[in-house]
Parts: structure tokens; C-alpha cells; sequence
């Protein structure tokens, strides 16, 4: 389970305070801004990602930054992720028409097929060229940092947080 607080999304087992409950070694808190973004940068990065999931017509699911820009661990080269947290069934679908741009037995179809059973994730480029112009017009043209952007499957393999709730889209 999730538990929501005011601007952030703790991960079971954190409170806000950021301690592992029933452990002895503290995890930092979850940061309300990603490392490398100031708040008006993070704010404006924030509408972006709701109109691309908007205008890129992406099912209704959790739209959220996580990994290390958001753990607090990020190096300088580091990128930031963001994920569109959706459940099983939804995700299939939209796997089954993102593998429809693969044609049978080549070796992209292959990786996504990868990327899908062991990941429960599709990549922007899964996603297609039209969302992948979105994505640079509406992300990257307002991130200080490189952007990977996902649809990832709920409980899958990288459904991991700390997560940074990026609102409603």
C-alpha cells in the first residue's frame, strides 16, 4: 500500500519523517523536489508531464518521479524518471497496442517484449515517435536533467519508491 502525504508519496514502511519504521538505520525523507531542480523549475516540469499524458491520451493511473533524483542519491549525470503508475490489466492493453508497431520476430519487438514480462515497463520509445516528440517538447524542454519516462506496470519489477507525486493529470 501507498500512503499519501501533502506533496509527496511515501513507500510502505516510511512515514514522512523518513525513517524506515522497524529499523535502525534511517532512510533520508522523501524530498518534496527533485535533486537539480529548483521549486519554480520542478513546478512548471510538473504541467508539463500532465499535458503530455494528456495530449499523448495515456490511460487514467498514478503519474510520479522516483529513483534517485528522488531518493537523494543522484549523481550529476543522473536522470529523472517518471512513471505513469497503472494497474495490470490496463497496462496489457496498452503493451498489446504498443507491440503492435513491432512486427513479429524482430529484435525490437523482442527487447519490448523483454522490457514488458520482466519490467512491467513500456519506455518512451515503446510509447512511439509521436509521444517521444511530446515527451522533448513538454519534458525535456523544461528539465535541467535528462527524462526517462515510463508506463509502469503496479507491483511490476521497477514499482519501487520513494515516490514524488507529480499531481492529477
Amino acid at each position: 500500500a501507498v500512503v499519501a502525504g501533502a506533496t509527496a508519496v511515501y513507500s510502505v514502511g516510511t512515514g514522512p519523517e523518513g525513517g524506515n519504521q522497524g529499523s535502525n538505520s534511517p532512510e533520508p525523507a522523501p524530498r518534496t523536489t527533485p535533486l537539480g531542480f529548483t521549486g519554480r523549475q520542478f513546478d512548471k516540469f510538473k504541467r508539463g508531464a500532465r499535458r503530455l499524458v494528456r495530449r499523448a491520451e495515456l490511460p487514467e493511473g498514478e503519474l510520479v518521479a522516483h529513483g534517485s533524483r528522488i531518493k537523494g542519491t543522484a549523481r550529476n549525470a543522473s536522470d529523472i524518471d517518471i512513471a505513469l503508475r497503472v494497474d495490470e490489466t490496463t497496462f496489457f492493453d496498452l503493451a498489446e497496442k504498443a507491440l503492435s508497431r513491432a512486427r513479429p520476430g524482430t529484435r525490437l519487438r523482442e527487447t519490448m517484449l523483454r522490457r514488458i514480462r520482466q519490467n512491467g515497463q513500456l519506455s518512451s520509445f515503446d510509447l512511439g515517435p509521436e509521444f517521444q516528440a511530446l515527451r522533448r517538447e513538454l519534458l525535456d524542454a523544461n528539465s535541467p536533467v535528462p527524462v526517462q519516462f515510463s508506463v509502469i506496470k503496479i507491483g511490476g519489477k521497477l514499482d519501487t519508491g520513494p515516490f514524488l507525486s507529480l499531481g492529477n493529470p
